[in-house]
């Protein structure tokens, strides 16, 4: 699954990498971007291409309450189940990132890790949207991200992994007029060696930490000799 990533892009290099206008919004950047909080997306309506602020956790618009939603959505699924069936047909979205947390299991604590491009720069979320809407109640824009088996850079870490729209393929995924399952063509895995990824701290763990610090690599240090001569190492930050 996905449940964090980061955006510290500016306006500027969003506006250029996904042919927008100007978002009408501040942008801030994002080192831990959590489920229920405000993202930016990309999306395309009657009105073209534009960006705009969404909650992460998809509502589908039949729901009696709207509740937390649903943060991911599996690419092998996702035509299938009733919650992001039509979605996936009609409302399909970008969501721009420059990385994505993961945690690996090491010495039976749970070590946070920053997955981002290997060169750098920004990549693109497959996701899809829905509005939610009662009377009395006031509209939810909701999104998920879409979710496939992880590639050789992210498997020692986790077996799955958001999808990522190749560049050339992003026009063609917000494209209204391609139906699902031409969609569901686009939506191929990573190549290896294009992402990188290093620990980091584990304030990353509290969703109310959000600065640069947080993707910046972990100190790790011998912290005491076992029994048995193993050394133990701990991370230089709280645990979760």
């Amino acid at each position: 699954m996905c449940g964090r990533y980061t955006l510290s892009a500016n306006a500027d290099e969003l506006v250029e990498a996904f042919d927008i206008p100007t978002p009408t919004f501040d942008l801030v950047p994002r080192y831990n971007i959590a489920p229920g909080q405000l993202a930016p997306v990309v999306a395309a309506d009657r009105r073209g291409r534009r960006m705009g602020l969404l909650t992460w956790g998809l509502v589908p618009g039949w729901a009696e309450e709207p509740g937390e939603g649903m943060i991911n959505a599996r690419v092998e699924s996702v035509g299938e189940r009733p919650s992001f069936r039509e979605a996936i047909e009609r409302r399909r979205c970008l969501v721009p990132a420059t990385g994505f947390y993961e945690w690996k299991r090491e010495q039976g604590a749970k070590v946070p890790y920053w997955i981002h491009p290997a060169a750098g720069g920004l990549i693109s979320f497959a996701g899809i949207w829905e509005r939610w809407s009662r009377p009395g109640a006031d509209p939810r824009h909701t999104f998920a991200i879409l979710t496939t088996e992880a590639n050789a850079d992210v498997a020692p870490l986790h077996d799955r992994m958001p999808v990522i729209v190749a560049v050339g393929d992003r026009a063609r995924w917000l494209d209204r007029s391609l139906d699902g399952a031409g969609a569901r063509g686009l939506l191929r895995g990573a190549a290896a060696e294009v992402l990188a990824a290093h620990p980091v701290s584990m304030r990353v763990n509290r969703a109310a930490e959000d600065d640069v610090g947080l993707i910046e690599p972990a100190r790790q240090e011998a912290s005491r000799v076992g029994s048995r001569g193993t050394i133990l190492r701990r991370q230089d930050a709280r645990e979760r």
